[in-house]
């Protein structure tokens, strides 16, 4: 799980490689066969039959808006979902398969989640069959078991994901469309709620963790915060920090923008108990 390639992560590019974060799933909210279904949110295989994702995304008040697929392998977040996407970059043109377009047979929302709240919020999918892994679809790993409470604090964390689709028209970011990855510098839960605590709308817990940027984010909820494991001096897999579930913004004359992330390693007793 968490395939890493140490070029890939250091190439600066901010639209990945067809075979980069190849867990991150796109929430369809409608019938597959749909042209016009909505995706909402991402979500993040962590095994060939679940993935996790905001629990918020699948609670919508809007009867119209139920979660009824994830849409693995996909590479450009266009329309066309049927077939695989190409791009053309330096002169050569890349490619991928077709992407998966899975049912979800049952989800899971963790029990202490109340719908306008924002802690608890994170929910396990179980997709109606296995997805099928490949080069563009493998799971994350989670956190290992001996993860250190509060080692995430003041880094420079992955995180990579979909525009939001209402941002698009005013994003000035060529190539709106495909997976991107950006990073996040995390910061203590004290410095967070500082800056979050003018805005007055937000109650955080252990359970967060915050990342900032200069620029708005954008990237969907559901989009994964990663860090690496290292063995033996060599990176050897990403693993699952964080999901996105909110971001705001402190400020106004010099913005700071603040990703929300519920934190996986709270949860990891929970998921691995739901998934057996």
């Amino acid at each position: 799980c968490g395939k890493l390639r140490e070029t890939q992560l250091h190439n600066e590019k901010e639209i990945t490689a067809p075979d980069e974060y190849t867990w991150i799933g796109r929430v369809g909210y409608g019938e597959s066969s749909n042209p016009d279904t909505k995706f909402l949110c991402l979500a993040v295989l962590i095994h060939q039959r679940f993935a996790i994702l905001p629990a918020h995304c699948v609670l919508f008040v809007d009867d119209n808006t139920t979660a009824v697929f994830i849409l693995f392998g996909d590479w450009r977040a266009n329309r066309n979902y049927k077939t695989g996407d190409c791009r053309l970059e330096r002169g050569s043109t890349t490619c991928t398969p077709p992407p998966q377009a899975v049912d979800m047979e049952q989800i899971s929302v963790h029990p202490q989640f109340r719908l306008g709240k924002h802690d608890y919020d994170i929910a396990l999918a179980k997709m109606v069959r296995n997805v099928e892994l490949s080069e563009f679809v493998q799971p994350l790993c989670l956190p290992p078991a001996r993860e250190i409470e509060g080692n995430h604090i003041s880094r420079r964390l992955e995180m990579a994901g979909f525009t939001q689709e209402h941002s698009w028209n005013e994003a000035k970011i060529q190539d709106v469309e495909w997976r991107r990855k950006v990073a996040r510098h995390t910061t203590s839960l004290e410095f967070c709620i500082a800056l979050t605590e003018a805005l007055g709308k937000l109650t955080l817990s252990q359970n967060h963790l915050c990342g900032l940027e200069i620029e708005a984010n954008n990237l969907m909820s559901g989009s994964p915060l990663m860090d690496v494991e290292v063995v033996d001096g060599k990176p050897r897999n990403f693993y699952l920090v964080g999901i996105n579930t909110f971001g705001t913004v402190s400020g106004t004359s010099s913005p700071i923008f603040i990703d929300g992330f519920m934190r996986i390693l709270p949860f990891r007793n929970w998921i691995l108990k739901n998934i057996e």
